[in-house]
């Protein structure tokens, strides 16, 4: 193959690769359903999500690291297309599982085999300019628009997001059997030294255990008054912007890469309240048009980052979309205007996390594994007010378990929502903090000095 087919196939690949990843660890925690199964069960299957996700991120580091010191592109090729092909055998195996357990299982075999996938991306693809670029727009645009794909009613699922479609498991997996067929078995992924190594590997193993310990701790105060429930979220949100600031700082002393990490944070912080209209079940804007809506704007957004390395000017442009909740609260929650602030969104997070990519593969695995750990901001942009909107659907069992009720005399199944109004106003003003603490960290690592 030639050489500029090898490369366009593999910056293929690592854009669909980190894609895929990135929708299996995008599992936002939280939700209401009935269900058909015992409150055992259904706990543990809730605890799962974010707990798996917490374990997949800290995989995406250490594959990425294991392959830095030892593995050709060939090896990490080969081993994005086993995590793929375990990916796959999973969206077989779903309709047929029998019991909550089993799908608690799957989602913890998903979220590693999608921590491997992408720490095999970013480990393979990150030498080459054109690599870093497509990883980047596969894991943000993925990042900003997972949501919408959420089915409205959940069956036959290990995710409250669903599974993977096969429009996207397919190429990614013939692209990436292809790329470690045509690799140069000669070239070598990037070295890492031992000090980048710690660095990175610390990062994500604090900053998943931090956001995972908030959760817990948020989700024990739910049943409090808001104002309590605002005091918990205000510690946890300086306790998780605190860790990140450290370990910037740390990384950025032994490589250089901190602002990547505080720049994915601050687009974590602003995307929040654009993903909680996404997850939206009655929203009126198609999943395809959101993920076309996604790509084109972080695509422009890198493009802007190619001339002008401008991180807080990018996070500026992503803090508009908090601060427009805290000002009007009211405004662009679904059809156009939701497009609208998707892509005033995309642009900055596009620009933002393109101006700070780190030299170092193990960093950026580290920072783009951020997005998906930080529980602790989704769970500020999902405070409820007292107003509730109930309906509902009717649908045949198709047997297996289900997160829905099941009408035992009918033989149907009743989808029930209820589906909280949210404390916007509230939430715009914790998230806009959080964007401009991570401005100023990001400036203040790249002041001379």
């Amino acid at each position: 193959m030639p050489v500029a087919s090898r490369t366009i196939a593999a910056s293929l690949a690592a854009a669909l690769g980190a894609a895929l990843a990135a929708f299996v660890l995008t599992v936002p925690p939280g939700g209401h359903w009935a269900v058909n199964a015992s409150d055992r069960q259904f706990d543990s299957w809730l605890d799962a999500q974010p707990t798996g996700v917490a374990v997949g991120a800290v995989i995406a580091v250490a594959t990425c690291i294991l392959l830095q010191r030892s593995g050709s592109r060939r090896v990490g090729w080969a081993a994005a297309a086993m995590a793929t092909l375990v990916l796959l055998g999973a969206r077989l195996t779903v309709p047929g599982v029998s019991d909550f357990d089993a799908l608690t299982a799957l989602h913890y075999l998903k979220t590693a085999a999608a921590g491997v996938l992408l720490g095999s991306v970013v480990a393979t693809a990150w030498a080459g300019r054109a690599g870093q670029w497509a990883t980047t727009l596969g894991a943000v645009a993925a990042f900003l628009s997972a949501q919408a794909s959420g089915m409205a009613t959940l069956t036959f699922t290990t995710s409250s997001v669903g599974e993977p479609s096969w429009w996207l498991l397919g190429p990614t997996l013939a692209l990436a059997i292809a790329s470690a067929v045509t690799a140069d078995a000669g070239t070598r992924i990037q070295r890492v030294s031992g000090p980048e190594a710690r660095g990175a590997l610390l990062t994500v193993v604090a900053l998943a255990v931090v956001n995972r310990l908030q959760l817990s701790w948020i989700n024990e105060r739910g049943s409090d008054s808001r104002l309590h429930v605002w005091v918990v979220l205000g510690v946890a949100m300086v306790v998780v912007l605190v860790a990140t600031e450290v370990c910037a700082r740390l990384v950025e002393r032994e490589s250089g890469g901190g602002a990547f990490l505080l720049a994915t944070t601050g687009v974590a912080a602003a995307a929040m309240p654009v993903l909680v209209d996404l997850r939206d079940p009655f929203r009126e804007v198609s999943p395809s048009v959101v993920v076309a809506v996604a790509t084109g704007a972080v695509a422009v957004g890198l493009r802007l980052a190619g001339r002008w390395r401008t991180p807080v000017a990018g996070l500026g442009v992503a803090a508009l979309v908090p601060l427009l909740a805290a000002i009007w609260p009211d405004f662009g929650h679904d059809g156009p205007w939701l497009l609208v602030r998707l892509a005033v969104l995309g642009v900055g997070a596009g620009l933002a996390v393109g101006s700070t990519l780190p030299g170092v593969a193990a960093v950026a695995a580290a920072g783009f594994t951020i997005p998906f750990v930080s529980m602790v901001f989704y769970s500020a942009a999902t405070v409820a007010t007292s107003t509730v909107v109930h309906s509902g659907a009717y649908e045949p069992l198709r047997g297996g378990p289900t997160l829905s009720a099941h009408t035992p005399e009918t033989g149907w199944t009743a989808y029930g929502f209820d589906y909280p109004g949210f404390d916007y106003r509230s939430a715009g003003i914790a998230l806009a903090i959080a964007v401009a603490f991570c401005a100023f960290g990001v400036r203040g690592l790249r002041a001379p000095r």
